[in-house]
């Protein structure tokens, strides 16, 4: 793992140039200089971004005026995230009996361990990973290990008062696995995904604790929910049902559609805006994409050039992880010119009528 600026022709000197070029641009391009950070979770300000490494280093943190450093030797069980203020970041944590742990950052190398529910075993080494965390740092979400040897579900922790995990209920019963992937500002709204008897997963919601499945246009599962706005009314996630497997947004009032696929490969939508207007992901094995409502899907490389942004040659922008609630930030990660994994960062200059906020 390596955690570097580059000095690819002085990056500062070039970056310099780069923005002189597109200061009146609508949108703009900037290679962070981070090697071999996948970026996970980011603050709502867009300040502080959380990741995992690509070869085996999890638990990274990054602001642009630190870089990125490792927060602890960390596991591999569920993905970094932080809170919309800042304050709180979960990660994985290995225990005093060498057990992976959904575990709450307390600064420096050290963490408090999450657990699971009362009575929960290990799986392995497996014991619970967290995957999302609410605004205010309050709320955990993620998988829990249950009494029965290495079954599953998806579960909470208050971060507050402490205690064992809570576990979400679930529509079918404990014998289907389920997870949470995320959680909106308040912590009224978590999505992740349920094994449906059959053993499909599909996507899931758990409203103010109520579980529903989130089915497809025509009632057939729909993969797994992979993120959800700040305001609980946005939704996105990846289908294995839609021809093309496309990627698909569901929408307060609106229901499910899908989007991106027409050009093959597998879509993934990992990321949206406050109001649902924007989404980014990737298609596996290909590009970053960016989708609009009202203009459908494109390349993210093609969007940001065609607004001004300047992207060095050799460049390949494999994902687009995360986007701020306004719309106006994403981080990614691409293949930079000298073919080594490199985390970037796009500014949008969002029209008012489009953010999120």
């Amino acid at each position: 793992m390596k955690i570097i600026k580059t000095n690819r022709f002085s990056l500062i000197t070039l970056l310099t140039f780069l923005g002189a070029l597109s200061a009146f641009a609508d949108a703009t391009f900037t290679p962070t200089g981070v090697i071999d950070m996948i970026p996970t979770s980011m603050s709502d300000d867009a300040s502080i971004v959380v990741g995992t490494g690509v070869f085996g280093v999890p638990n990274l943190y990054y602001t642009e005026a630190g870089g990125a450093s490792i927060i602890g030797d960390g596991c591999f069980s569920g993905l970094p995230a932080i809170s919309g203020d800042g304050r709180t970041v979960l990660g994985c944590h290995t225990d005093a009996q060498g057990l992976w742990n959904a575990a709450k950052w307390l600064g420096g190398t050290d963490w408090q361990d999450l657990g699971t529910i009362n009575g929960g075993v290990p799986c392995d080494l497996f014991l619970s990973g967290a995957h999302g965390v609410n605004g205010d740092g309050s709320l955990g979400v993620g998988l829990l290990y249950l009494p029965t040897l290495c079954r599953a579900n998806a579960g909470t922790w208050d971060l507050v008062n402490g205690g064992p995990a809570t576990l979400l209920p679930a529509v079918f019963d404990e014998t289907t696995y389920s997870r949470a992937n995320a959680v909106n500002a308040d912590g009224s709204v978590i999505v992740g995904w349920r094994d449906q008897l059959t053993g499909e997963r599909t996507a899931a919601k758990w409203v103010n604790g109520v579980e529903q499945l989130i089915l497809t246009q025509d009632g057939a599962f729909n993969g797994e929910a992979l993120a959800v706005s700040a305001n609980g009314r946005a939704i996105v996630g990846a289908s294995y049902a839609f021809a093309g497997r496309q990627a698909w947004i569901w929408l307060d009032g609106e229901g499910v559609r899908p989007i991106g696929g027409n050009s093959g490969g597998e879509w993934v939508a990992v990321d949206v805006t406050n109001n649902g207007k924007i989404v980014v992901g990737f298609v596996r094995g290909a590009d970053a994409f960016i989708w609009k409502k009202g203009s459908g899907a494109s390349t993210l490389l093609t969007f940001i050039t065609n607004r001004g942004a300047i992207v060095p040659p050799g460049w390949r922008l494999n994902a687009a992880s995360l986007i701020s609630a306004d719309g106006n930030t994403i981080y990614g990660w691409g293949l930079n010119p000298d073919s080594l994994i490199e985390m970037f960062k796009v500014e949008l200059n969002v029209p008012a009528n489009d953010r999120g906020t």
